[in-house]
């Protein structure tokens, strides 16, 4: 990571201050039936520059447990639960080992079909996988979420993300030999390069995934929200950096192969918050005109994977987008 940007970074993650009141822990609903048991942990160590996951609780078990208790899982209609601290969830630095433990306890054995981590590579070791499998049982379906954002050094650098190819992709295999899938997330918006090669280094980063990374990997595209108390936000207020349109998402996923249609999702399209992002976040742009149309297409592509639905809808929003993006 460049240190400069660090030292940035983790200045203006200081400055956030967690809303009195915050839940050390928290169930919240994404989408249709997907919803996150969300940790209010110490921050992320890494220094994203589109990141702004400041610097909240030092959780401990003892802090944690009593208010797990008041969540009750089986009340919920939950298809996919996502584990997730404020950086990585596998990080012992910000989910001590047990904790981290009982959350596996707490979530194990609810009939929940798929259970997803959001966490960073270099945070998932052998032992860590055993005790998931362990504890949640052979049979449960368990995903890692893990941040890459581009295959591109030069744009990974952009995004201040340190990734070493070959020990990725070594983490990759470990966890299909284990049969944990893989949700790889790819990032629209790279500041400093222009609507096309933005584009272009997203579509370069899903063929790398789903050529080099275990059969099944999935992708999770995300358009850039600019965040307070982030690089981007400095970028933005001094004008070297805007905020792109929702219709360049549109574009990204109308140019992907039909063949990749069924391989990945999408997220953070602009109706979302959460305890980190409340009022402090700018969505992907839209007018008035088309704003609705856009979000009702997002969740219906969310919703159904059919690669023929999504062919047709993707065809029909993109021939008759909004004047706003020509």
């Amino acid at each position: 990571m460049n240190e400069y940007l660090t030292r940035e970074i983790w200045k203006m993650r200081k400055q956030i201050k967690t809303a009195e009141g915050t839940p050390v822990v928290s169930l919240v609903k994404v989408e249709n039936k997907t919803y996150q048991l969300l940790f209010m942990s110490c921050g992320c160590e890494n220094a994203c520059t589109f990141c702004n996951y400041g610097f909240d609780y030092n959780l401990t078990l003892d802090m944690v447990k009593p208010e797990l208790k008041k969540i009750n899982l089986k009340e919920f209609d939950i298809t996919e639960l996502e584990l997730e601290a404020n950086g990585s969830f596998l990080s012992e630095r910000e989910i001590p080992y047990n904790l981290f433990l009982e959350v596996l306890q707490f979530v194990s054995h609810k009939n929940i079909p798929v259970i997803t981590m959001e966490t960073h590579y270099k945070t998932i070791t052998e032992r860590k996988i055993q005790d998931i499998k362990r504890i949640l049982g052979q049979e449960q379906e368990i995903h890692f979420e893990l941040g890459f954002e581009s295959v591109n050094e030069d744009v990974r650098s952009i995004y201040n993300k340190d990734i070493d190819l070959g020990k990725y992709l070594e983490v990759t295999r470990l966890c299909e030999r284990y049969g944990i899938g893989l949700q790889i997330n790819v990032l629209l918006g790279a500041p400093f390069l222009t609507r096309e090669e933005q584009i272009q280094d997203c579509l370069d980063t899903l063929k790398f995934i789903f050529e080099k990374m275990p059969k099944g990997t999935h992708a999770v595209l995300f358009p850039i929200n600019i965040k307070n108390n982030t690089m981007l936000k400095h970028w933005q207020d001094i004008g070297l950096y805007d905020q792109i349109s929702s219709w360049e998402f549109v574009e990204l996923l109308h140019r992907i192969p039909e063949e990749y249609l069924d391989r990945f999702t999408i997220a953070w399209w602009g109706t979302r918050e959460n305890a980190f992002t409340k009022g402090i976040i700018q969505h992907p742009k839209t007018c008035e005109k088309c704003r609705d149309r856009l979000m009702n297409f997002y969740v219906n592509f969310y919703c159904n994977w059919n690669p023929s639905y999504r062919k047709t809808i993707l065809d029909e929003i993109w021939q008759t987008r909004c004047d706003c993006d020509k």
